[in-house]
């Protein structure tokens, strides 16, 4: 693909950066939840 001038290529770039952006993201928090920060079950100690 050619730009003929660098507003087009600015424009087409950050069309591609919202669209990843908006499937990085929630992949990232799901990851950032589940392997990185798991939380720890507490069996038997319910606070009453």
């Amino acid at each position: 693909m050619e730009f003929h001038t660098f507003y087009s290529y600015f424009l087409y770039t950050k069309d591609w950066a919202y669209i990843m952006m908006f499937l990085v993201l929630p992949i990232y928090v799901v990851y950032w939840n589940t392997v990185l920060n798991p939380r720890k079950k507490q069996r038997g100690n319910s606070p009453r």
